[in-house]
């Protein structure tokens, strides 16, 4: 009797997921680069790394050894005065610690003098003249010029050394000068310090120091290794397949497009986890064997137990993103029609993950609670704060620094917020994944129809999903080079941003794809009578003031005190430019002119571009988060994102709902004139009332006519689309 095939779910996930792993093992290249290259490529970099840190420290210390002083000096007293330096030299006790191991002094003319500095054979060259010993015997002060050496590298210890010795001279003769005055020595030495306890060497505390960074970097490493892991199982899994021409038969199997994107993905994972688990081993081993080439007792150890734990949250950490690098693999290669072209696209995909991971080195990153719920940096800044407590306890067991570090409970509730936003992002992932596999236009995607060269592609009526991509890449990109080329002044760089972040790459990529702009850009009324139209355009501006009271109490409630010094300098510009003239001046350039860019750009453009001709509830519901959250990365300001981004869902579904964008320019610019205007109508003492207002948040008239402005605007949108005749296939 033949057994019946799975019929979808579990069933059907694990047989796909086994017959993915079984062809990728037999591969046995793909096998040798993902899991068996790590081990052998990590112990050369160690290796290298290892020896060149070394190189310094040993470097350093041989710096940081006393050395010979070699000492000219030219005049008539230049020989008493050499021997008084001698016999400070040759005492044992009561020298200072930074005294050279030996003096060389020699006599000479100044013209020899002068030659041996210039030749490098003396470190410095003191004239003293006639006189000078009587001057110091006696209560003047003898002016003394050190001419040190021109031919040899500028070296900071000599100077020091030059330092002490004179500064002992001096002390000598100012104890001298107390003795016949019948004053106590005690007179001008009112304390005196002595150290106890062991001082650490010179290389130990360098090693140390860079022990935290060198930590990092280690996790980034990891991180971005994790990634690649699951390149080549994910090309494999879906464009490999549309290439072996396999993928048909998977479609017409008796299974949804999630049973398959699911089955796949649990392949993609399992090989991602073996990358993890080939990287972390290959660490340990060559962590452990490093420490033999650095000198002996520089780098103390963990113990057993932290070591367990740090292994442990690292390990729970680095699962999630996993998990979330191979749904990421998933999703760009079912986009892709090729293995080719999967490969081109991961290329930007390895920076992307890159950058998000060493975000979490950036200084001050580890006292933001949000960081753990970033994708990628959530996972290293975990992991980082889990060893450097470890290792700030084992290097100062105090009760003083232990006051500074997190608690086990705050190392926890990092760890499931990592964990619990590495699930929601898989999930999300894989539903995008299953949309991408389930659209016959994008799985069976072929070649161009035509090679055109350089010559502008047939008018159409929307962008394409690529080209709204197209946009926020080159808008990206815009934005980060603008920040280097504007000006210090508020007003010329905001006009800067938007030209060269927004309006260039926008007009450029719609002038070239010739769309039609009211479909691109959903130029058109939002109702066919005046009154809809009014209610339409109040209700926008009554949800952008809700908008802004609502985000500015959750950001007060949230943030509190963890206001970025950016945000802080942003703040204050837009106070003195709203205070420093008209307030029309401040709203158009504040509130109209990012209203208009921003929304043609992202309502505009990009919506119209994810979303379609005729969207399902679905697609319209990824377009309008997709956008949201593009529009929230843009502006960059971690303290603004979320407010930004629940703004970009409440304009991008009102666009939508009018297949207008007046409404979302309205709203988007009454958020912004909203402050703008209430900084114009504030005294400067409510200025600063408001600056330390902190925890306490907003007044509860302002909450409250947030929720009434909010309920209004909602309210009249949903009266100016009564008794329209069309409605859209998605509400």
């Amino acid at each position: 009797m033949i057994p019946s095939a799975p019929t979808g779910g579990w069933p059907a996930r694990l047989a796909i997921a086994r017959r993915d792993l079984v062809e990728f093992v037999r591969d046995r290249r793909a096998l040798f680069i993902t899991l068996v290259m790590p081990m052998a490529m990590y112990p050369l970099l160690a290796l290298s790394s290892t020896l060149g840190i070394r190189t310094a420290i040993l470097d350093l210390d041989r710096r940081q050894e006393a050395e010979q002083l070699v000492l000219a000096f030219s005049g008539e007293d230049a020989e008493a005065f050499g021997i008084r330096i001698g016999s400070l030299a040759s005492r044992s006790a009561g020298r200072p610690a930074d005294w050279p191991e030996t003096i060389a002094m020699r006599i000479f003319d100044a013209e020899e003098a002068l030659a041996l500095i210039d030749e490098g054979v003396a470190d410095a060259w003191i004239a003293i003249p006639r006189g000078s010993i009587a001057r110091l015997d006696g209560e003047g002060t003898l002016p003394l010029e050190v001419r040190l050496s021109t031919v040899r590298p500028p070296d900071r210890r000599v100077k020091e050394h030059v330092l002490t010795v004179l500064r002992s001279v001096a002390d000598e003769v100012r104890l001298a000068r107390l003795e016949r005055a019948g004053l106590p020595a005690s007179l001008i030495e009112p304390l005196r310090i002595d150290f106890t306890g062991d001082q650490p060497a010179a290389s130990g505390s360098a090693v140390r120091e860079i022990l935290p960074t060198a930590i990092a970097a280690v996790l980034v490493l990891l991180a971005l290794l994790t990634a690649t892991g699951a390149f080549y199982p994910a090309i494999d899994a879906i464009a490999g397949e549309k290439e072996r021409g396999t993928i048909e038969t998977l479609l017409i199997a008796p299974c949804s497009a999630f049973d398959i994107v699911a089955g796949k993905f649990m392949a993609v994972f399992a090989v991602t986890l073996a990358t993890l688990v080939a990287n972390a081993v290959s660490i340990a081993l060559t962590t452990t064997v490093l420490g033999r080439f650095l000198p002996a007792g520089m780098v103390g150890g963990l113990p057993l137990g932290g070591a367990l734990a740090c292994a442990a949250v690292t390990l729970v950490a680095y699962v999630g993103l996993a998990a979330v690098a191979a749904a990421l693999c998933l999703t760009v290669t079912a986009a892709s029609k090729s293995a080719k072209e999967a490969q081109n696209t991961l290329t930007p995909v390895v920076m992307l993950i890159a950058a998000l991971a060493g975000s979490a080195l950036l200084p001050g990153s580890e006292d933001r609670h949000w960081l753990p719920a970033i994708p990628f940096a959530g996972q290293v800044a975990v992991a980082r704060s889990m060893l450097s407590t470890l290792h700030e306890q084992a290097a100062a067991p105090s009760a003083a620094t232990a006051d500074a570090q997190p608690t086990p409970v705050g190392l926890l509730v990092g760890l499931a917020i990592s964990v619990a936003s590495s699930a929601a992002f898989t999930w999300l992932l894989l539903l995008l994944t299953a949309s991408l596999v389930s659209n016959e236009e994008i799985l069976f995607r072929g070649p161009d129809t035509a090679v055109r060269g350089f010559r502008r592609p047939p008018p159409r009526s929307r962008p394409t999903p690529g080209q709204g991509l197209a946009v926020v890449l080159m808008g990206f990109a815009a934005l980060w080079y603008a920040q280097g080329l504007a000006p210090e002044e508020l007003v010329p760089a905001l006009l800067v941003q938007q030209a060269m972040a927004v309006l260039l790459p926008l007009l450029a990529i719609a002038w070239w794809q010739r769309v039609d702009a009211r479909d691109a850009f959903a130029l058109r009324r939002p109702a066919d009578s005046p009154l809809s139209m009014t209610a339409a355009c109040a209700g926008g501006m009554l949800v952008g003031v809700g908008i802004f009271f609502a985000g500015a109490a959750a950001a007060l409630a949230f943030w509190q005190d963890e206001i970025s010094p950016e945000a802080r300098r942003f703040a204050g510009q837009i106070v003195e430019l709203v205070r420093g003239g008209p307030a029309w001046r401040a709203v158009l350039i504040l509130a109209v002119m990012p209203a208009v860019c921003e929304e043609l750009c992202f309502r505009g453009w990009v919506l119209s571009a994810f979303a379609g001709d005729h969207p399902s509830r679905r697609r319209a519901v990824i377009a309008v988060v997709a956008q949201a959250a593009a529009f929230a990365a843009f502006h960059l300001l971690p303290e603004r994102m979320p407010q930004t981004f629940l703004m970009g869902l409440a304009l991008g579904g009102m666009t939508l709902a009018t297949r207008s964008i007046l409404p979302a320019i309205v709203a988007h610019a009454a958020h912004n004139a909203t402050p703008v205007l209430l900084v114009a109508r504030s005294a400067a003492a409510d200025l600063e009332a408001a600056d330390g207002m902190g925890a306490a948040g907003l007044p509860p008239w302002a909450v409250m006519a947030a929720i009434g402005c909010l309920i209004t605007g909602g309210g009249l949108l949903a009266a100016s689309l009564r008794g329209r005749p069309e409605k859209t296939s998605w509400m």
